[in-house]
């Protein structure tokens, strides 16, 4: 191991419970867990040191993959097994010591974590002081009875990913365990985030850093890595490809109509949410491939709510509806923000997600597929067949993106092409999807300055009809 060598320290946090309850089971904590973030870490330069609820040895829970080549560098390293053997006992740990903490996982974890007095107050102190808090598969139940000096639940509106009740299934041990994690988490506000059982997939949200299984705990350790600004990766964000005072240097009045209305103004106007208002602008700037503005409003969508994974879905989204060039553009731009901001591929949207309910996401599609197949598929069945079979039948139905985020950005990318030869439909599904009258106003009013008022005049009036004909 990696100890007492790197310019950062810090804690690993595994379990000391050997046995599931009362069943008499063996558990403890999972081996892969610990030696794959890290490996990560150090491969950095960070110093761990392991820490457990009592201190001393720590059990594994009998399910160490030895095939692992992780696993079995680290089970010949003395230094490692010295470490398990003579873990710190955590009530001994202090904060200022670490800039981080890292909970792994194992079916032990659930039933010394939770209400592990010891667990409750450093995790805030960790938290509440700027470092970071990381967990994988069984070990955010450290985290799901946690509270901030304010009261509230350190998980509280939060994107948390953890081991899910579909995995806990498979494994046999919904009705071992104390709780059910993913029920937990929610419970006490946690904005759950999950890929199909096994699937890496982490959740990154800003200091707190989650991981669903131990298929993700290589990217948790990657994650906390970036965080940390390893590898002399000393960034806060992307460059802003404008400015006021870039403004100022050729107009001085467009830049205080920028600083005084757009900024100002109308992105404060109350009718619409900052999340949406990010939707509509970076809907605008995909479908009109304008790449000079991305880096600024990616980077803004980040900060106001708008996740890497929401981001990711829109990309794709316009995909079919601006072109895959344009997509592509937005990609190689993206790729940096998310690489600025220590965002790793294991935060984003599986390739084979969790699908909403057809009537829902589509309501009244049966008269788009009978328009495809008496007008379209005659002339191009290859169009048809992607439409009803990629577009509708997967991209719309993906969970990654609300179907009211997904109708907004589609209404706005057409608007901002100026597109609007079947924006009428679009809006109608838009209606059903729960944007109002006056929502649709506000994004009509923050286009106009991203896509130009000319456009805007003629998508008015045909949002106009579709309000009118709905009677909302």
């Amino acid at each position: 191991m990696n100890i007492e060598k790197g310019a950062k320290k810090v804690l690993f946090v595994v379990t000391s419970c050997n046995v599931k309850g009362a069943t008499g089971l063996a558990t403890g904590f999972n081996l892969s867990e610990v030696t794959h973030p890290l490996e990560k870490l150090e491969a950095s330069g960070v110093s761990v040191d392991i820490a457990s609820i009592k201190g001393g040895e720590a059990p594994l829970d009998g399910l160490e993959d030895f095939n692992d080549p992780v696993n079995v560098k680290y089970w010949a390293d003395t230094d490692f097994r010295a470490a398990i053997a003579n873990t710190l006992k955590l009530e001994d740990v202090k904060a200022s010591d670490y800039e981080a903490i890292f909970f792994a996982g194992g079916h032990g974890t659930m039933w010394d974590f939770p209400d592990s007095s010891t667990v409750l107050k450093l995790v805030p102190e960790f938290y509440e002081s700027g470092k970071i808090v990381a967990a994988v598969c069984h070990g955010p139940a450290a985290l799901v009875n946690v509270k901030l000096s304010d009261g509230s639940y350190l998980i509280a509106d939060k994107n948390v990913a953890a081991f899910t009740n579909g995995e806990e299934e498979e494994v046999q041990s919904t009705n071992v365990v104390p709780f059910l994690l993913q029920d937990a988490l929610i419970k006490h506000g946690a904005i759950y985030k999950h890929a199909p059982n096994w699937n890496n997939n982490i959740a990154i949200d800003g200091r707190l850093i989650t991981g669903q299984n131990p298929q993700s705990a290589a990217s948790v350790g990657e994650a906390i890595v970036k965080v940390l600004n390893i590898n002399n990766a000393e960034k806060t964000g992307a460059k802003p490809a404008f400015t006021a005072a870039d403004a100022g240097v050729v107009s001085a009045t467009f830049s205080k109509y920028t600083g005084d209305i757009l900024v100002g103004e109308v992105w404060e106007r109350p009718g619409l949410s900052k999340h949406d208002r990010c939707i509509v602008t970076v809907a605008c700037l995909i479908a009109r491939n304008q790449t000079a503005a991305m880096p600024t409003y990616f980077t803004k969508a980040l900060k106001n709510g708008l996740t890497p994974g929401e981001l990711s879905e829109i990309i794709t989204h316009l995909g079919f509806y601006s072109g895959w060039p344009n997509a592509m553009s937005a990609i190689m731009v993206a790729k940096d923000v998310f690489a600025n901001h220590g965002i790793s591929p294991a935060e984003l949207p599986s390739t084979d997600p969790l699908l909403l309910d057809k009537k829902e996401a589509l309501p009244g599609d049966e008269n788009r597929e009978a328009f495809i197949q008496q007008n379209i598929a005659p002339i191009s069945a290859g169009f048809a067949k992607y439409t009803n079979e990629i577009l509708y039948g997967k991209v719309w139905l993906r969970a990654g993106l609300s179907s009211r985020s997904r109708s907004l950005a589609t209404v706005c990318a057409m608007i901002a092409a100026g597109d609007i030869q079947f924006l009428g439909m679009y809006m109608g599904r838009a209606v059903l999807h729960g944007i109002t009258r006056e929502e649709m106003g506000e994004v009509l009013a923050q286009l106009a300055f991203y896509a130009g008022w000319p456009k805007i005049v003629s998508a008015s009036l045909i949002v106009k009809e579709v309000y009118d004909n709905a009677g909302k």
